[in-house]
């Protein structure tokens, strides 16, 4: 699979990247990081992707191919380095991901965590493996067994529309809540069972692109905090739970909100 034979050698290329010093720079803010090993990895997977698919589309998190997703039937989603913030300072928490979509739906998707040497990935209704071991996982947790991940505790929109405060209230109904930073990752996470649940107010297209199929592939739910369908190549809130505890979820979150 092509999309798993990039990951791969993106995890290669991070390697060999990291004996030197790292050059980080800023986009947006302090908080919103790119290093050139982003950039490397990304112009890496676009190549390799090109020489089998000239005519697919790419949207890629550094933007280094422009790409408007509704001209083309094929695209694909390249996160090169998700988590970078933790990239940067730890060195680890981190992951390549990279998804196909066939208009507009998923039907590949990879996360990869060098650090671990993990390789999530599903095709569309084939279910989800880790390495080249099928991921089976029991889904019959409750609300007080479940360990959740969000990142609703000091995110501002949600500071303003009671979502933050949601949150604290939740962290009561559960076993615990952590916060990795590394979006696709915690998606997989709850692809295999390691997480319950994960909330975000706020995602990017290349940060949910491949964790989406992980998750419908494995079982569980996804959708937007209000219960919608996840848009195509749009910024969305997200919601993925295992199904035993979605609904509750879903409810608590909307319930009263502004």
């Amino acid at each position: 699979m092509l999309a798993r034979r990039c990951a791969l050698s993106a995890g290669k290329l991070i390697e060999e990247m990291l004996v030197h010093p790292l050059e980080v720079m800023y986009k947006t803010s302090s908080s919103d990081l790119v290093t050139s090993v982003d950039r490397a990895v990304e112009q890496m997977v676009i190549d390799e992707i090109f020489k089998v698919y000239p005519d697919h589309g790419i949207l890629g998190e550094e933007g280094l191919v422009a790409c408007e997703p509704s001209k083309f039937e094929t695209v694909w989603m390249i996160d090169p380095i998700d988590g970078t913030t933790n990239f940067v300072h730890q060195r680890q928490n981190y992951c390549v991901s990279i998804a196909a979509y066939h208009r507009g739906v998923c039907e590949v998707g990879v996360v990869y965590d060098p650090t671990r040497q993990e390789l999530f990935y599903a095709e569309r209704g084939g279910g989800i493996f880790l390495n080249d071991a099928p991921l089976r996982v029991k889904r019959n947790k409750e609300m007080k067994e479940a360990l959740i991940s969000t990142s609703l505790f000091w995110n501002r929109r949600a500071m303003k529309n009671g979502l933050s405060e949601k949150a604290q209230r939740l962290a009561h109904r559960a076993r615990g809540v952590r916060i990795y930073g590394v979006a696709a990752l915690e998606l997989a996470y709850v692809a295999a069972g390691r997480l319950d649940a994960y909330i975000s107010p706020g995602l990017n297209a290349w940060d949910l692109g491949a964790g989406r199929l992980l998750v419908e592939e494995s079982g569980c739910k996804i959708s937007t905090i209000e219960g919608k369908e996840l848009p195509f190549a749009e910024r969305t809130s997200v919601l993925a739970a295992n199904p035993n505890i979605y609904d509750f979820l879903l409810e608590f979150l909307t319930e009263h909100t502004v």
